[in-house]
């Protein structure tokens, strides 16, 4: 799984320990054992509506217009709290159908995702450093696909 992976857990379990629907999106490679992940909202009373990155809001975040990526509806990457999660645990929910992968981004998108992710100041150094192991991965798949 890679960067820029869109997931879909029914039974997330929050900061406050109750649990319910929620999406969230892959911001690291997994090769340290972890994947970090942001969840991600519809509702956006909170937040502005300019399309990409919006660091300087109260709460960070990153914006998808509807029709700018494969989601039916406007939605935003929530940048003030990163979740870990196992990667062998995150893989084995994902087989076993507890989480659901509904898409993924083309790299660039991840990229630019990426790098707001970086802008947080709710980002810890060891999840920066997670962060740009995905953008080195994606990097990658971008100058692979360039010399295709």
């Amino acid at each position: 799984m890679r960067p820029g992976t869109f997931l879909f857990d029914p039974n997330f379990r929050f900061e406050d320990g109750s649990t319910g629907r929620k999406l969230f999106v892959v911001l690291s490679s997994g090769s340290d054992g972890e994947y970090l992940v942001a969840k991600m909202t519809s509702n956006g009373s909170r937040y502005g509506i300019t399309h990409g990155c919006q660091p300087m809001d109260r709460l960070p975040n990153y914006y998808f217009v509807r029709g700018s990526c494969f989601l039916e509806t406007c939605t935003w990457v929530q940048l003030h709290v990163f979740y870990p999660f196992d990667v062998g645990k995150l893989h084995n929910d994902i087989t076993i159908g507890r989480i659901n992968q509904i898409g993924v981004l083309p790299e660039g998108q991840t990229e630019e995702l990426l790098i707001c992710c970086t802008h947080s100041d709710d980002l810890a150094g060891y999840q920066e450093d997670q962060i740009q192991e995905g953008l080195a991965q994606i990097r990658s798949l971008l100058k692979a696909s360039a010399s295709v």
